[in-house]
């Protein structure tokens, strides 16, 4: 699968030298979002949440660009009471936040823009246990994933080099294994994160 990722974005790297295009043109943007994660109960932590995503591209022709698109939400976090022993109640808080750093292609037909990729998910994981006021336990830790990218922008000129650019992005991550600790599976989200925002967009 990493293979074809790698054919494929080399493919569009190299479009610009075996077709006839217009000189590539720097873009960049950002995004303002709001961020749902899925959950269940196999996937405790999820929820709607803010966020955002920064934007750097090449148009390698009139039609196609490919771009870096950064991201990143607010955390999940969930709380919950367990008894480690018969007359001991520990309360526990679990967190989670993510970072997404996607490799896509844009697709223009007019101001609609198909966006298509493959993500680097990045995750800081945390479990804070207390009984009463003591510290029963801190944990902390990262994990990593691939998550396929869609999405679709609508792109609104509002000058000759600017626009407002309305915006989704869909992000399923590939599904794990079963988590290996108690810090991963109090940790897990759902495979799909839905982002919606709206944003700006500038050629250079």
């Amino acid at each position: 699968m990493a293979l074809r990722v790698v054919a494929v974005a080399l493919a569009l790297l190299a479009f610009p030298f075996v077709a006839a295009a217009q000189p590539p043109r720097v873009y960049a943007g950002g995004t303002l979002d709001l961020v749902t994660q899925t959950k269940s109960d196999n996937d405790p932590l999820g929820g709607t949440t803010s966020g955002g995503r920064a934007l750097f591209g090449v148009q390698v022709s009139p039609h196609v660009g490919v771009e870096f698109e950064p991201s990143f939400s607010g955390s999940y976090s969930r709380e919950y009471t367990y008894r480690p022993a018969p007359s001991l109640t520990a309360d526990v808080i679990a967190a989670r936040r993510n970072w997404f750093f996607s490799g896509q292609a844009r697709i223009r037909y007019g101001v609609l823009e198909p966006v298509v990729g493959l993500s680097y998910v990045r995750g800081q994981i945390s479990r804070h246990a207390t009984i009463g006021s003591t510290t029963y336990f801190d944990e902390s830790g990262s994990d990593n994933s691939l998550a396929l990218v869609a999405g679709l922008d609508v792109a609104i000129p509002v000058a000759s080099r600017l626009s407002v650019v309305p915006s989704i992005r869909v992000l399923g991550t590939f599904a794990g294994g079963t988590p290996a600790n108690p810090l991963e599976s109090d940790t897990a989200t759902g495979a799909l994160a839905f982002r919606y925002g709206v944003g700006v967009r500038t050629t250079f």
